[in-house]
């Protein structure tokens, strides 16, 4: 299934961009600036050109002095994260230290491994949030800090979390990277050193370390998912799908494949957004295919070891899991149904008429794809594959994951107000390695098999 995604889905965007450089080593990608989006479409459709310039200052800078002179009214500690607050919100700061510390203690129960920096937050109030963020903290083996901005007359605690959209994505990523580099704490995973301009020292650790945190990020985003009502808090899901779950991380460890194993902390592909995606998709198909506590089997064996470089952490993936990480790479290939398809957000959903807020509007069918035998037709929204409610490209490609395991497809389509569910049958290899399922199907099926009903 291609999928056709609207460039610069939502401005917070930009946010979340520009406050890498507070932390000075996150290495999440900057975003197409708006000159290039447009000679982008320029080039597509043939338009006559213009000159296009942008101009909007509105930077706050944010680093030790900066907090340090902001009066606040108290500090609000729940285990490791701590929130200093101003006038007024010790109710919506002590909610967010025990969310931040709740999601910590997610991500270590998952990965089996401590998260031992501790976190602090700036709750900061504004007359309306800040069109950038520049600055920085000093670098400091006490607490990994960061600002949130509460917007004055809308601060309750759903409004922060959802006006923020770095958050809380941004510090688990950083968190458990932290967790990887700590010379005190095996294993210690070593980056790549560049100690001058021709002297560079490889280790092929980051799509590991990267990888992890990318994870940790879509664990918290399943959690925070669970609690989410319909139509609500969407910000805080989307600040997470804008970044990993519109870019396709299986379909980007398709495309990249075993170079993935030699990504350098450096270089041509140091910045690639393929790499950042196609990390979190490794670990995505290790989980499938090995089972849920298959890092954790992982990161058992790499403490027993003081310093770990990536062929390292290649032979105790192979070795814990009974595999050749490498050739089942090599060898993966993601199905597609045969679609072009966007997905929907409320705002879209409004603007195309939609009853459905959350699904894939079909915008285009492969005539001999799995979706249009299925019969599929362009208009559908796509709510639902088999047993999962598909609402992004992330659950979109799980989807199809699952069903390279079994060769049955289900899709649950809303078609003008109406819920219909589409059976067909792909054609799935004998024995299925991680992947290597191509696109099609035949033979539609009656009835359901899987017992799914459809999303929401």
């Amino acid at each position: 299934m291609t999928m056709q995604l609207p460039r610069g889905v939502w401005s917070g965007l930009s946010l979340l961009s520009l406050l890498l450089i507070l932390l000075g080593g996150c290495e999440t990608l900057e975003q197409q600036s708006a000159t290039e989006t447009y000679e982008d479409f320029r080039n597509q459709t043939e338009k006559a050109p213009f000159n296009v310039t942008f101009n909007y200052d509105d930077a706050v800078v944010v680093d030790d002095s900066y907090v340090a002179t902001q009066y606040y009214e108290g500090t609000v500690k729940v285990g490791r994260a701590e929130v200093a607050f101003q006038a007024g919100m010790k109710e919506q700061a002590g909610e967010m230290a025990m969310e931040m510390e709740e999601y910590i203690a997610h991500i270590e129960r998952h990965f089996g491994r401590t998260l031992e920096t501790p976190v602090r937050a700036y709750l900061l109030r504004r007359d309306y949030m800040p069109g950038s963020v520049t600055g920085g903290f000093a670098p400091t083996n006490s607490a990994f800090q960061f600002p949130l901005f509460a917007i004055e007359g809308n601060e309750d605690f759903e409004t922060i979390r959802s006006s923020n959209p770095f958050y809380p994505y941004m510090f688990i990523h950083e968190l458990t990277k932290l967790s990887l580099v700590d010379p005190a704490r095996p294993p210690l995973i070593l980056a790549d050193q560049k100690t001058g301009p021709m002297m560079k020292t490889h280790y092929f650790t980051r799509w590991f370390r990267e990888g992890l945190a990318n994870y940790a990020e879509l664990l918290v985003y399943e959690k925070m998912r669970e609690r989410v009502v319909e139509g609500e808090n969407y910000t805080a899901l989307s600040s997470f799908e804008s970044n990993h779950v519109f870019q396709q991380p299986l379909s980007a460890l398709a495309k990249v494949g075993p170079a993935l194993f030699s990504w350098e902390d450096f270089g041509e592909n140091a910045q690639n957004r393929d790499y950042y995606n196609a990390a979190m998709g490794l670990f995505i198909l290790l989980e499938h295919r090995y089972g849920e506590d298959a890092i954790r089997k992982v990161m058992d064996q790499l403490e027993t070891q003081y310093y770990v470089d990536g062929q390292v952490i290649l032979n105790t993936i192979n070795a814990t899991l009974g595999t050749n990480i490498e050739q089942e790479v090599q060898g993966f290939d993601l199905m597609t149904a045969g679609a072009q398809a966007s997905p929907l957000s409320p705002a879209t959903a409004k603007n195309f008429g939609l009853a459905v807020q959350k699904g894939l509007y079909v915008n285009a069918l492969t005539e001999t794809g799995a979706a249009q035998s299925a019969g599929v037709q362009r208009g559908d929204v796509i709510i639902g594959i088999n047993r999962r409610t598909v609402t992004n490209n992330l659950d979109y490609e799980m989807a199809m994951l699952e069903a390279q395991d079994h060769g049955n497809l289900y899709f649950t389509v809303d078609r003008l107000g109406e819920r219909h569910t589409l059976g067909v049958k792909v054609n799935v290899p004998t024995v299925a390695p991680m992947g290597g399922i191509g696109g099609g199907g035949s033979g539609v099926i009656s009835g359901d098999v899987l017992g799914f009903t459809g999303g929401e």
